[in-house]
């Protein structure tokens, strides 16, 4: 039998380490500054820019395979278990060994070094909030409304929203709107008489409300929707309040501002850049602005006609992409759009082209769960 680490000289530094980490995440939860503005619900025309295959319902629990562990984490999982299983005999240690508890169920629940385990995620967070860790309500209430021991469960997560409300009643608020319009499996609005829209509205508020306390998953819904309705300054504004803590706020802002670069480029509010000197490098990389449309409306003349000056001037990069734009015509030798759509993010680099990723537009996104952003950083992935 392995010698309890406990009872090392070693154990006692790391251990405080990890304390650290606890620490970390109990600050973090706490740490929410509502936005400085009240930002604009306007609606105008759609434009589909969510990802159809994962933007469903809400946020969903991730099954792929995890990153492996590096060593230090490796070793931290093990202290944190010992932590949370001790046979705590001071009211500091039972505060300890409950946030340990509390950041094993959130590292199983999203799966990071570990392979997801919702079930033991939420007996971790049983035992958390058992131990006095109220932050521990979020899982749970989460747990109710994904289904993590059973069927989705809306009233019993009613009773972990409630309780959720005295330690992150910004949180609680979007936990509450999130079961009324997108996990519950038939919800009832407050409609008023002759007012169909108004539980709509009541619930959508609760969505505002959240925002505005400084939820980071209410932010990030408001800019989806905001986007989703071709709002990109609105959206921007959403996306940039939520960044600082959560790395798909910040891919979202920067997919947008490319957003709104190109819509200005179409309507002529950006002034175009000078156009390049005869130089083949140059004069290429031009090329491959208007072939992928890079702040720029797409426009495959234009970028045919600079790949023939670039060929010119000396690029062999440019006489490649010609070849194989031209290997592939229509029949009376148009231009073939989808072939020329996959050339966008071909590499010709090499002597062989290789195919890049799709030039498909990029696409929007969630937090994993509703609670991504209370796992301390060492343990998120990106």
């Amino acid at each position: 039998m392995a010698k309890p680490l406990r009872n090392t000289p070693a154990w006692r530094t790391r251990s405080f380490g990890i304390v650290l980490v606890l620490a970390a995440a109990g600050v973090q939860a706490q740490d929410r500054q509502a936005p400085s503005q009240v930002l604009s619900q306007s609606l105008p025309d759609m434009v589909p820019l969510l990802d159809g295959t994962t933007d469903k319902l809400g946020p969903e629990l991730r099954n792929e395979a995890n990153n492996a562990l590096s060593p230090a984490q490796s070793q931290d999982l093990e202290e944190l278990k010992q932590i949370a299983n001790s046979s705590a005999q001071s009211g500091t240690a039972n505060v300890v060994a409950a946030r340990a508890a509390w950041v094993l169920g959130l590292i199983f629940l999203h799966g990071t070094g570990v392979r997801t385990d919702v079930v033991q995620a939420h007996q971790l967070f049983e035992q958390a909030y058992e131990k006095g860790e109220r932050l521990a309500s979020a899982g749970l209430a989460w747990c109710a409304l994904q289904g993590c021991i059973s069927m989705p469960n809306v009233q019993a997560a009613k009773k972990w929203i409630d309780i959720l409300r005295s330690v992150e009643p910004a949180r609680a608020r979007y936990f509450e709107w999130l079961s009324k319009t997108r996990l519950a499996p038939l919800p009832v609005l407050s409609v008023e008489e002759g007012n169909p829209q108004a539980g709509i509205l009541v619930h959508r508020q609760l969505l505002v409300s959240a925002a505005m306390g400084g939820d980071v998953n209410a932010q990030i819904e408001l800019g989806l929707e905001s986007a989703v309705l071709n709002r990109y300054d609105k959206a921007l504004q959403y996306f940039e309040a939520a960044a600082p803590r959560s790395l798909v706020a910040a891919d979202n802002a920067a997919i947008v501002k490319e957003q709104i670069i190109s819509k200005h480029a179409k309507t002529g509010e950006e002034i175009q850049p000078p156009f390049p000197s005869h130089n083949a490098e140059a004069l290429f990389k031009e090329a491959r602005r208007y072939h992928r449309g890079e702040g720029i409306p797409v426009n495959y003349n234009e970028a045919i006609r600079l790949y023939r000056m670039a060929q010119t001037a000396g690029s062999l990069q440019a006489k490649r992409m010609l070849n194989l734009i031209y290997a592939r015509t229509s029949p009376d030798g148009q231009l073939d759009m989808g072939w020329m759509r996959q050339l966008s993010d071909a590499d010709v680099s090499g002597p062989t082209p290789q195919m890049g990723r799709s030039a498909g537009p990029k696409l929007l996104h969630r937090e994993p769960t509703p609670l991504y952003d209370l796992l301390p950083k060492p343990w998120k992935t990106k």
